[in-house]
């Protein structure tokens, strides 16, 4: 019995059509080629490398969901990096004319420069079978790197840019993959991912297969609001979790929903008004590169409980029934005895032998994370200014890097960089 609805769809669509072989062109020349845009403005690779650094060259297609997912990230992209890399996205469908395409962008509220890949000459010669794909060709004329399913953020594309731009390029590199966070940053983890409804009527209920192993949760919300919490594991990196709303649709990487004031992870999703084609509200929470993972929650919201009976029609065909028995909520996880912090790279292997205090206005205590990369400080509770004082040989964090505990005892993913 398959444990994920509609959630795997969105898998699926997060990776594209199929498996893509584009990297193939990487380190090579790419052929230089001449579009014209829907605006009626005419593009040239050549041309366009004479003032740019580098070319963001997007395909695509209208019908593609994925590609629909990424666009407003890469037209974030383009409208912080236009002046220093030049962005073109070709639809590769056939029946793609311009003024389709230019009504694609009016209606989606996209900037970036769109037109069509004639006659498919561009997606042969990266020999892809996936859409979306994206190549980014550097100063060079070179293609540097080839990315074959969405984009999960604006900070990908970015960062796949910031590897290719400045002074310090000289020759060509090749980007095999996205460029690893080397930030110095913390985030809230817990024991397990959860997606809870914080809103103070809501009513939580369970589903069940005849599997016991797997369980599905669903929300009745009475507001027009549902305000969402999202938690993720100690393991879990934040870069790689993906909250995928299936009503607006929209990807969201993790840490874009930080609130850095509470240190927790939140969303407001508007609920379906009466009348609605459907009143089910489907969102999940997953390791966007490991569509095996066991851990994906798929959660289901409804606007009130009168429309359960929609909600278990949905559910019935696919084995699943309320959870009578075991309807409650789950077992609380253990209290914490302290704060603890999981030190990793940027690849996330633990780091040992990282030195912090832990300080309030009158006293600091020094602490070291032992071989698993783990930091626990038993203190009493309080707000605890965090500094990082020495990393081990090999290893760096920025020096402004800043972090406050809260009250209670709290468990952390603390990043930072193997040089």
């Amino acid at each position: 019995m398959k444990k994920y609805l509609s959630c795997l769809l969105a898998l699926f669509l997060c990776f594209g059509i199929a498996e893509a072989e584009g990297i193939g062109i990487l380190g090579k020349p790419f052929p230089d080629f001449s579009v014209t845009d829907c605006d009626g403005n005419t593009f040239t690779l050549s041309e366009a490398l004479k003032d740019r650094e580098a070319v963001l060259i997007n395909l695509w297609a209208t019908w593609c969901p994925p590609c629909r997912l990424e666009f407003p990230f890469l037209n974030e992209a383009y409208e912080r990096y236009g002046d220093r890399a030049s962005f073109i996205s070709l639809s590769i469908e056939e029946t793609d004319t311009l003024e389709k395409i230019r009504d694609f962008r009016s209606a989606h509220g996209l900037s970036i420069p769109m037109g069509r890949d004639e006659d498919g000459t561009l997606y042969a010669y990266i020999n892809s079978s996936s859409i979306p794909a994206t190549v980014i060709v550097d100063r060079f004329g070179n293609a540097a790197f080839f990315h074959d399913i969405c984009f999960k953020s604006a900070r990908e594309v970015c960062v796949s840019l910031d590897a290719v731009l400045g002074d310090g390029y000289t020759e060509t590199a090749v980007l095999n993959e996205i460029p690893a966070t080397d930030i110095t940053a913390a985030f809230p983890v817990s024991g397990s991912r959860k997606v809870l409804v914080e809103n103070p009527d809501a009513r939580q209920i369970f589903f069940r297969t005849e599997n016991p192993e797997y369980r599905l949760e669903a929300y009745a919300v009475n507001d027009s609001i549902a305000h969402l919490r999202m938690e993720i594991a100690a393991s879990d990196d934040p870069y790689a979790m993906i909250l995928y709303d299936a009503n607006t649709p929209f990807i969201h990487e993790l840490p874009t929903l930080l609130d850095t004031d509470c240190q927790r992870y939140t969303l407001d999703i508007p609920m379906p008004e009466a009348g609605a084609e459907s009143h089910l509200v489907d969102v999940c929470l997953y390791e966007f590169l490991n569509p095996q993972s066991q851990d994906v929650l798929d959660v289901y919201l409804i606007p009130g409980e009168e429309y359960l009976d929609e909600l278990y029609a949905a559910l019935l065909p696919y084995g699943w029934v309320p959870d009578g028995e075991n309807g409650g909520n789950p077992a609380a996880p253990d209290a914490l005895q302290g704060y603890i912090l999981h030190v990793v790279d940027q690849y996330g292997n633990p780091v040992p032998r990282l030195y912090a205090n832990f300080c309030t206005d009158t006293a600091c205590a020094t602490v070291v994370s032992d071989e698993d990369g783990t930091i626990v400080f038993s203190g009493a509770p309080d707000v605890y200014h965090v500094q990082l004082l020495k990393a081990p040989d090999g290893y760096s964090f920025d020096s402004g890097f800043e972090m406050y505990t809260g009250r209670e005892y709290s468990e952390w993913r603390l990043c930072i960089r193997k040089n």
